[in-house]
């Protein structure tokens, strides 16, 4: 507990230093719906939700150096960052299933925008942070957002599209750096008297290959394709009560480590296309009762056109004089309708109940590939031997949630949550979740929490089929987890907040691939237990400062690989930074982060644990009262490799990711 204990001695260091005064207390519940309210709030009043809940501002996360959503997800305690073979990222929040996708909800502007066919969100992760306003994260089982179940984490992203400021403004950007990348966007929002029109548009892409030469599975040395290129546009449109909003985003990506863990081709790639619609209508019945209704089209899929193993490889017998070569696509379509209620008529309630109902379908599917059974020949196999089940892979989905937060007094507060979803091809899974909010006096806060949650089986884990790596196995049943959660917030100031926070977890039906034949199955069961300590607030006048320890240990449970740790998760996880303000318009900063060692599988034959990793950036900015401004940052300056778990029988060592890179980005706000 080395790092813990340094961690908490340089959280109590700023205690003596703080004199400003917070506002009066009021009923807690109103503090929530506050929160709920004011998006445009730093956090002063974040910490009385009933959650363990992190907001960024924008204007915090650049000076250091936040260039993206991931980056900004990175500065959190307790997330961590994997991807598998083809660097299909996902965010693990304390060291939950790493191998596995849907553990987190990502929202953008209340729209939950995971895919259907991993349950992941990759293509979102490079989202530039200028088109971000604001970022809510809970870890932890439920979530902010209204409606939302969140398995370990959800993730909250408000655009500008809400700010409510001016009349008119907006910003343009771009940036270069590291791997020939390059970025250029623009967001604008206009208001009138009763409405507002917000839009939004970026092209961003790289060069990126592996920072080190690697060794697949068949011996060939190489690097891997890491290169990416993005083009997004949101428009959304306010009327009075009535809303219009979409988003466009199309992201492709080198084809990584290979679909068949061989190192592919250059010019390998894949495409995770995606754009939704939704309409939305608001009606205050009384000043009791608020109606909200709303409904949309969201359409996204998964392409990948590549060489999947080497010329002259001998597959199970079969030889390939020229390689095995695929061509495969599919497109999904999800419909969706919620109506719900607020309810304050009840003296000290705020009661909210939802129903929505969700219809999920493969619309298209493609399946081309060298001919199985050897030679150089392409084939068509969509209808003969697909990769996924299209004819099976469709779900209709019932979900209700019913909230209650209840004012006990002026000091305690019970958040109620109750919900539950019945899809067409599983048994109804319900979930609850209580927290107890307590707040004795104004600078300290304490909350207890417990519930339980669970994650459906995505598309592929269900229908994938004819693929070696792995099988989809229809008769999967939801992960589930049960969390007791307990938190201590100080807060001297309204901007200073010093937390510590305790949680055990116990994760059963965790959804993995045997490691016989490959197919998914419920076989996996994790009790996670830890703690997370984390600073934030200014230690003298110019500056901004954060720091967060992360302790999290645990066993897993999976027959013969039981074992009295978690797999492919740090213990430790330390981070933070430093904003010095050296002027009125120039700003330097570092970021540190450390992660330990990651121990491996008992089956993994490889070395015994993945090394561990530290890390810091150097950044510098300028910016004028105009609004322009420039900056420039050196990534992970001191050059250590940072690596995605390679699972066994894949890569003989682990995926190397992230070396030193720079960038730097200018723009210009108005």
């Amino acid at each position: 507990m080395r790092f813990s204990s340094l961690s908490f001695f340089y959280s109590l260091i700023p205690l003596s230093l703080y004199a400003a005064e917070l506002p009066p207390l009021t009923s807690l519940n109103e503090e929530m719906s506050y929160t709920e309210q004011l998006a445009t709030q730093t956090n002063q009043n974040i910490d009385y939700q009933p959650f363990i809940l992190s907001v960024w501002e924008q204007k915090d996360l650049i000076p250091f150096g936040v260039h993206t959503l991931k980056d900004a997800l990175m500065l959190l305690p307790g997330i961590d960052m994997m991807a598998n073979t083809n660097n299909n990222r996902t965010p693990v929040i304390r060291g939950s299933n790493p191998l596995a996708y849907g553990q987190t909800k990502l929202a953008i502007d209340g729209v939950v925008v995971n895919d259907r066919s991993a349950d992941t969100y990759t293509g979102y992760l490079d989202f530039p942070i200028e088109l971000i306003q604001r970022i809510e994260i809970v870890r932890g089982a439920g979530s902010f957002i209204e409606g939302v179940n969140g398995y370990s984490g959800s993730i909250n992203v408000i655009t500008y599209a809400k700010d409510e400021n001016k009349l008119q403004n907006g910003a343009l950007f771009g940036s270069f750096g590291s791997d020939s990348a390059r970025q250029a966007g623009f967001w604008y929002t206009h208001r009138a008297s009763k409405w507002r029109l917000s839009s939004d548009f970026f092209y961003q892409s790289n060069d990126a290959l592996s920072p080190i030469k690697v060794t697949d599975k068949y011996h060939k040395v190489g690097y891997a394709p890491l290169n990416s290129e993005q083009v997004g546009f949101g428009l959304s449109y306010f009327y009075d009560d009535f809303y219009l909003k979409g988003r466009f985003n199309h992201f492709t990506t080198g084809s990584a480590f290979g679909n068949l863990s061989a190192l592919p081709n250059r010019e390998g790639e894949q495409t995770f296309p995606s754009w939704y619609v939704e309409g939305g209508y608001t009606h205050k019945v009384s000043n009791a009762l608020t109606i909200n209704a709303k409904a949309g089209i969201m359409e996204d899929g998964w392409e990948e056109d590549s060489r999947l193993l080497p010329p002259g490889t001998i597959y199970n017998t079969i030889p390939f004089p020229n390689g095995f070569w695929a061509d495969l696509s599919f497109e999904t379509r999800m419909l969706y309708a919620t109506i719900s209620a607020d309810y304050t008529g009840i003296k000290n309630h705020k009661i909210t109940a939802g129903y929505t109902q969700k219809y999920e379908d493969i619309i298209d599917m493609s399946t081309v590939t060298t001919n199985k059974s050897g030679g150089s020949t392409l084939v068509d196999y969509t209808v003969t031997a697909p990769f996924i089940d299209a004819g099976s892979a469709c779900r209709h989905t019932d979900e209700f949630y019913l909230n209650d937060t209840i004012d006990i007094n002026s000091q305690i507060a019970l958040s109620l949550n109750l919900g539950g979803t019945k899809a067409s091809n599983l048994d109804v899974e319900p979930y609850a979740r209580a927290a107890l909010v307590y707040q004795p006096y104004r600078q300290h806060i304490v909350k207890f929490m417990v519930g339980n949650s669970f994650r459906l089986p995505s598309f592929r884990e269900l229908y994938s089929q004819n693929n070696p790596q792995q099988i989809g196995n229809p008769n999967l049943e939801a992960e589930h987890v049960i969390s007791y959660e307990t938190q201590y917030l100080y807060k001297p100031t309204v901007d200073t907040t010093i937390g510590v926070n305790l949680f055990y977890l116990r994760n059963k039906d965790q959804i993995t691939p045997n490691t016989t034949n490959k197919m998914y199955q419920n076989i996996g069961e994790r009790n996670i237990k830890g703690v997370e300590t984390e600073f934030r607030g200014s230690i003298g006048e110019n500056d901004l400062t954060f720091l967060s320890y992360s302790y999290i240990r645990g066993e897993t449970i999976k027959g013969n690989e039981t074992t009295d740790y978690l797999p492919y998760a740090s213990t430790h996880l330390l981070k933070g930074g430093l904003s010095y303000a050296l002027t009125p318009q120039i700003k330097a900063a570092i970021l540190g982060r450390y992660s330990s060692e990651k121990e491996r599988r008992p089956n993994d034959s490889r070395k015994n644990s993945m090394e561990s990793f530290a890390s810091y950036d150097l950044i510098l900015g300028w910016e004028d009262p105009s609004g322009f401004y420039i900056q420039g940052a050196l990534k992970n300056a001191n050059n250590a490799i940072y690596r995605y778990i390679a699972p066994p029988s894949t890569y003989p060592d682990d995926y190397p990711i992230e070396g030193r890179t720079f960038w730097i980005r200018t723009g210009w706000k108005f």
